[in-house]
This record gives structure tokens, sequence and C-alpha cells, in this order.
């Protein structure tokens, strides 16, 4: 138990870091927006090429991590629905509250699992993202597409199909599964660069998560952060825990689950309410809320699954 205290304190030190050094310039502005960049199109792709290409990809329990991660979508969605209703908010007001539940940075959640509970986690995690990050894509646009005030449904199918393909992480996982199924021979060499380059960016990425954090950028959307916050705070980590519990999953991928629940919506999040017709300044509050609010949650949350189980 103190060493996952440990780990994970030490995993929050960097992203206290990274805020620190942004806040006080330590570098100019624009090298954490090139450093984020680095990391989301060449570093953590790497990394999840070299996981997914050596995933045992018939697991036992891979069928109930499925389940239950599917079940977990559907109550982010209905959650997201649910605020929507209860603030009398227009559709991409809520479609942007079904995005902060439904998607996750897979980054951070990673950054921890790595950290806290080692290689093994490490590669679950990365199960997570294969089965995750392509369906929490293509609903999250279909919501936005469903619920912008035009009511108009032309391009759904090219802004799905341009969403997932552009995305680095649904790519990476692809192309290392197809090398997994096919057993297609990757030379050692390879292997090894993604080990250094995979290694690279999970504390990179930590300092930059910390670097994006704007506390001024909280204002007045107050019920809807408070909303959003609860979805990460309790109601996803609840769902998760409650079905993998249901369906026999171990401690080890709860633990990875409830990590997985709590971390903050995925930074990519603004951009497609941006594009798409969402509400894009309540998703850069709710991003900063989310991510602040975790720092908390996924501490409390891992101490509670590894006392009772």
């Amino acid at each position: 138990m103190i060493d996952i205290i440990s780990t994970i304190s030490a995993v929050l030190l960097l992203v206290i870091i990274g805020h620190m050094l942004r806040f006080y310039k330590f570098v100019q502005t624009y090298f954490w927006d090139d450093l984020s960049k680095i990391c989301y199109w060449i570093l953590f792709p790497c990394l999840l090429f070299n996981l997914t290409s050596t995933l045992q990809l018939n697991s036992p329990f891979l069928l109930p991590l499925s389940i239950t991660i599917l079940v977990g979508a559907a109550f982010a969605i209905l959650y997201g629905l649910l605020c929507g209703r209860l603030l009398g908010a227009n559709g991409p007001t809520t479609s942007t509250l079904i995005q902060a539940g439904l998607r996750y940075n897979a980054f951070l959640m990673l950054a921890f699992v790595q950290g806290a509970f080692g290689l093994t986690a490490l590669k679950i995690g990365a199960m997570t993202v294969a089965i995750f990050v392509p369906l929490a894509n293509v609903m999250s646009v279909l919501m936005i597409f469903l619920l912008r005030d035009d009511k108009q449904t032309l391009g759904l199918g090219r802004a799905i199909v341009t969403e997932v393909a552009r995305n680095p992480l649904v790519v990476a996982v692809a192309l290392g599964i197809c090398v997994n199924l096919l057993y297609l021979p990757i030379p050692t060499f390879i292997h090894e660069t993604g080990k250094l380059v995979g290694g690279a960016s999970l504390p990179m990425l930590l300092l930059c998560v910390g670097a994006s954090i704007r506390i001024t950028a909280l204002k007045a959307h107050k019920a809807a952060l408070l909303l959003a916050v609860i979805s990460k705070l309790f109601i996803l980590p609840v769902v998760m825990v409650l079905t993998g519990m249901f369906l026999g999953l171990n401690k080890e991928i709860l633990l990875v689950l409830v990590v997985m629940a709590t971390v903050p919506t995925a930074a990519s999040s603004y951009t497609l309410a941006q594009q798409l017709g969402g509400d894009a300044p309540l998703m850069a509050e709710i991003i900063t809320a989310q991510t602040i609010v975790s720092a908390i949650a996924i501490p409390v949350w891992v101490v509670t699954i590894s006392v009772l189980l």
C-alpha cells in the first residue's frame, strides 16, 4: 500500500512540476504545445504499438473487460443526457457533457497504472485503449451530430471516419493488433526502439498535463462543471467497479478500470467540440476542473479498492 501511494504521489508531483514550469515561464509557452504534439503523434503511438503488438489477445478476461467498458460507456452517455435535461441545456452543451464522461485521457491513465502497478497493468491499460478509444470517438462524433442545433446529419459518416482515422492512438492500436493477429515478425531493434520512445512518452505527457491546467479558465458554468466532475469522481468509477466485480474481474484489472474511469476527459475533446458544433468553452473548463479533481480522486479510489479487495 505504501509503495502504491508513493508511486502515485510521484506521478502527481510530475503534474505539479509541469504546472509550475509553465506558470513561472521556465520555457517559452509554445514549447508545451510542441512537446504535447510530439507526445501525441509520435511517442505515445509508439508505446501503444509496442504494447498491442505483443498482447495476449486470447486472455480469458478480455470478454468481461470489454463488457465492463461497454457498460461504463452506456452509463456515461445516459448520465450526460440526464445532466443536459436537468440543466435545461441546449444540444451542444449536452453533447459536451456526454463527451466529458465518455472520453478519457489515455495518456494520464497509462502513466498512473504503469507507475503504480507495473508492466502487467500497463498492458491491461493498453487493452482498454484498444477497446474504448475507437468506441468513444465514434460515439462522441455521433452525439455531437445528433444534438447540435442545426439538426443536420449530413457528413456524419465522413466525420466519424475522419475522426477515427486521424487519431494516432487508434491507428497505432490497429497496426499493433494486425501485427499481433497475423504473427508478423518485427525486428528486435523496432521493439527496443518502441520501449525507449514509449518510456519517454509517459513522464513527458505528465509534465504536459500539468502545463495544460488553467485554473483561471474556470468561469461561469458552475452547475455543468459540478455534474461533469461528479461523473469522474463517483458515477463512472462505481459503475466500472461494480460491473467488473459482477463479471469476476480480479483486483489488478479493477484497479486499472477505476483509474480509467477517474482520469479527466481527453484533451482532444475540446478540438472535437470546436470543430463539429459542441460547446467548446464549456469543454475547456471541464478539462481543467476534471484534471484538478482527478489528482485527488485517483489516489482515493486506488487506496479504497486496494483496502476493500
